[in-house]
């Protein structure tokens, strides 16, 4: 469904009229009037710092001089500000600090504003029925007496929620706002902008024409007073129902917000029978959903950031309260051992060595607790990855072929794909890092720099130019796209290695034993790691070939038992292979040990690892040389020399 804008009564119009309902002799002041205005020519422009600027510089004025019900409601217009935008976080964050404020000064009276927050945010998140429910009971709170402009809000605000599913019962909503407040012509043209919208969707063409007449004279003969917040949907369904499809569209394409304006077209192509056209705007609908559930998900990995944080800080706060309690046991029983004793003081001390072994058991369990919050953390990460990860996987495949050929009227399409993946790949880099920070021996802000520098590098060079090529689709030279297609190759396949390396690494690397359940032939999986290793962006690079080649001293009868991780770890070898040979052959071999006992080597040919660093390579975020671009987790992830058992 098309998105209805409404906001709160305008700042600038409600002062007088306020003023004017209660007999009130003195007027808002010039500054006041002049200070909302600001507010209002910021919120119709959507620039984010002059409205916030504006806002902060009322609420000031507002706050100073306590006039409370105007300070909170400008709040709320904050909320509906950001809502509008899509800033979901924000506009929780504010909630929450709006609530807090008004209890913290005891200003109970003004929560039915609380509640018209949590109903503005619930509809924005296309939860109507949550909407309805805090609308309602914020006109329970309201006295309609002392407050219509609250209960022309509410009723108002309730209509939306209404609107998505029961446009009858929106209707008679509207029937119910307070009469002295529709006539002024800036809040009476707001609702007729909104019946006319109604009325459209529900078919009622003789209601809609009769709204519309009141509706386009106020925007005729008294523009100065026409509130314009929702012109453009009312012209749309005006000219649908005039059958008028050109004026339609262009009244369409006047929308600023994409998804908005792309629901309209639907409608619009629907109704001309043009089911090409809203095929593709139903497409183009579905890209800015994603790009909408995308932000939703940042903020629920902030949401559950944070309440890995609170458990944090209660456990911080459970420590102290030990460290109190067991100081203050010392004092009193040494006081007692000093009056009573050595009798005393052993059973003192016994006491103590009891508490401490309670504390250390209660630690341990917090500990497990924490590091069991923070794995569930990371796989659900790991599952929002999953798919952007196959995504550049699957494109790096396909694009290393040299013989591959995309279509140019196909390039749009694939690069759109691989920069919606890149994209989603960056906004999840920064929860994974710090939620490894939380781990049993954590990481500093040296190798979290470390991390970033190494993801973010290919990543941001991989998404400027996916941009480059969508850009110039058509006008790049042949040579110059296939220089472009190669580096997107080789980006993507870092990025995907290497943001894949650092979710395993955060579940498994601080000492998580995993199971052995896996039973597979031991020649299996080593030629099927052989066999799937087909990128080697670093061959490419250094322009030389290698012969990769699988030898066993092994029966192909010979079943281990392994772990799920030991896939990854012979591809990590694989790869550093590849990257520091110089030419010639890498080996990958399996070996049958004298004590029944079985081993997988991967040699090369090339320089070795200086005695020095040979030990050194093996701890986590470490690099030989400053240049190279990488985790440095590779190495780590791979354990010291174990053997496998057959069965």
């Amino acid at each position: 469904m098309e998105k209805i804008v409404l906001t709160f009564v305008m700042l600038a119009v409600s002062l007088n009229l306020t003023a004017k309902q209660k007999g009130l002799q003195q007027q808002p002041d010039e500054q006041e009037q002049t200070l909302a205005q600001h507010i209002y020519e910021a919120q119709m422009s959507g620039n984010d710092s002059d409205f916030y600027e504006a806002q902060k510089l009322f609420m000031d004025y507002l706050k100073k001089h306590k006039d409370w019900e105007k300070y909170y409601r400008t709040w709320v217009n904050r909320v509906i500000y950001e809502v509008n935008n899509k800033h979901f976080h924000r506009a929780y964050t504010e909630l929450h600090h709006l609530n807090d404020d008004i209890k913290s000064r005891h200003n109970e009276q003004y929560l039915y504003l609380s509640n018209m927050g949590m109903g503005f945010f619930y509809n924005g998140h296309n939860q109507p029925e949550l909407g309805e429910k805090y609308f309602r009971r914020a006109l329970q709170d309201i006295d309609a007496k002392k407050n219509p402009v609250g209960v022309f809000n509410a009723y108002l605000s309730l209509a939306q929620s209404l609107s998505f599913k029961r446009p009858a019962d929106a209707m008679a909503c509207l029937d119910s706002l307070p009469k002295q407040m529709l006539q002024n012509p800036m809040y009476e043209s707001g609702v007729l902008g909104y019946r006319c919208i109604i009325a459209n969707k529900m078919g009622d063409r003789a209601a809609f024409n009769r709204y519309f007449t009141k509706y386009d004279s106020i925007r005729q003969h008294q523009p100065s007073q026409f509130n314009a917040a929702n012109l453009q949907q009312v012209m749309v369904c005006h000219s649908l129902m005039q059958k008028d499809y050109r004026r339609a569209l262009a009244w369409c394409d006047s929308i600023s917000e994409p998804l908005t304006a792309t629901e309209l077209r639907i409608n619009v192509y629907e109704q001309m029978g043009d089911w090409q056209q809203a095929y593709r705007a139903s497409e183009l609908r579905d890209s800015l959903k994603f790009s909408g559930e995308r932000k939703e998900i940042e903020l629920q990995l902030t949401d559950m950031a944070h309440d890995i944080d609170l458990l944090q800080a209660e456990k911080e706060k459970a420590e102290v309260r030990y460290m109190q309690l067991l100081i203050v046991g010392i004092m009193a029983l040494t006081i007692i051992a000093l009056l009573i004793g050595m009798l005393i003081y052993r059973h003192k001390k016994n006491r103590r060595l009891k508490e401490q072994f309670f504390l250390l058991q209660e630690a341990r369990r917090s500990t497990k607790s924490g590091q069991a919050i923070r794995r569930a953390f990371v796989s659900t990460i790991q599952a929002k990855l999953e798919s952007p990860i196959n995504v550049l996987r699957g494109y790096a495949r396909i694009f290393n072929n040299p013989d591959f050929r995309l279509k140019p009227e196909e390039r749009a399409k694939r690069y759109k794909d691989i920069l919606n993946a890149a994209k989603a790949v960056e906004s999840l880099l920064d929860p994974v890092l710090d939620s490894y920070a939380r781990g049993t021996s954590g990481i500093t802000d040296e190798e979290k720099d470390v991390c970033r520098e190494a993801l973010r590098s290919p990543l941001l060079t991989l998404i400027g130019t996916v941009e480059v090529i969508i850009d110039g689709d058509g006008t790049i030279p042949q040579d110059d796209y296939m220089q472009l297609r190669s580096d997107v190759c080789r980006n993507a396949y870092r990025v995907s290695t290497s943001t894949h390396q650092l979710l395993l690494y955060s579940l498994y690397g601080d000492d998580f034993l995993t199971p052995k359940d896996n039973k597979i032939g031991l020649n299996e999986l080593a030629r099927s790691v052989m066999n799937s290793y087909d990128l080697r962006p670093s061959s490419i690079e250094k322009n030389r070939q290698l012969d990769f080649i699988f030898r066993t001293d092994v029966a192909d009868d010979v079943i281990v038992s392994v772990s799920p991780l030991l896939q990854e770890l012979l591809n990590c070898l694989l790869d550093n292979a590849d990257k520091y040979a110089t030419g010639g052959t890498v080996l990958m071999g399996c070996h049958a040990d004298e004590d029944g006992t079985y081993s997988i080597s991967v040699s090369n040919e090339g320089p070795g690892i200086p005695y020095e660093d040979a030990e050194r390579i093996f701890n986590p975020f470490v690099r030989l040389s400053p240049s190279e671009c990488s985790l440095g987790i590779g190495s780590s992830s791979c354990p010291s020399p174990r053997p496998l058992h057959g069965l």
